[in-house]
């Protein structure tokens, strides 16, 4: 054996020496005939180089393989929560709740339920005062994404990421501070499908810094 790589036949006749050597990573058959014992030496020299080779080669290709995996980086997704809430006003989901909420209070006015009319109208307060905190401070969002959960299995991939979080859940990040942080906010404020204005708005709502509003 020399460093992997076989002798499995040395033939000796007058004035020739014929060696077989089998191994290394192809596992081919080697065969070289030898004229002299100068050349035997030199020629086994050489198996012994090209099996060295061939050993240092396939450790460095699995090293290589093993430090690739171990260099990948998560990858998450973050976002401006506050932009999100833009792109959700005025949009079809926000107006239809408003309908529904509206159509509610209307046939209980008309039925005169006053208790289930103050409690749509406190519903619709609620609802209002939370929309602001999300557009301007930094409240979750996590309703208004259910909105286009169907678009986010999609999104994730084509930005590459495992995850979606907001860029002011501190507490989240800090579960992923190794991660790589690749910007989502333009493809979930697009999923909302946003006229000019309202598109505009919530691009540049990023440029300010949040409000702290009281809950």
């Amino acid at each position: 054996m020399i460093h992997g790589m076989a002798l499995s036949k040395i033939s000796m006749i007058p004035g020739k020496i014929s060696i077989t050597a089998e191994g290394g990573s192809s596992g081919k058959t080697t065969v070289m005939k030898i004229t002299n014992m100068n050349t035997l030496t030199t020629t086994l020299g050489k198996l012994s180089a090209l099996a060295l080779t061939v050993a240092v080669t396939g450790f460095a290709t699995a090293g290589y393989a093993q430090d690739k995996r171990e260099t990948t980086q998560e990858r998450i997704g973050v976002y401006d929560s506050r932009a999100i809430a833009v792109a959700y006003a005025g949009s079809s989901w926000q107006r239809d709740k408003m309908k529904d909420l509206q159509a509610q209070r209307a046939k209980a006015k008309e039925g005169g339920d006053t208790k289930e009319v103050a409690r749509l109208e406190a519903e619709g307060q609620a609802w209002q005062q939370k929309l602001h905190q999300q557009g301007f401070g930094t409240a979750p969002v996590d309703d208004l994404l259910a909105c286009i959960e169907g678009e986010l299995p999609k999104i994730k991939e084509s930005a590459g990421v495992s995850g979606l979080t907001s860029k002011w859940n501190d507490a989240e990040l800090t579960k992923h501070r190794k991660a790589t942080q690749v910007d989502v906010t333009t493809r979930l404020v697009d999923a909302f499908h946003p006229d000019a204005v309202q598109r505009k708005r919530a691009l540049e709502i990023q440029k300010t810094k949040p409000q702290k509003i009281k809950g």
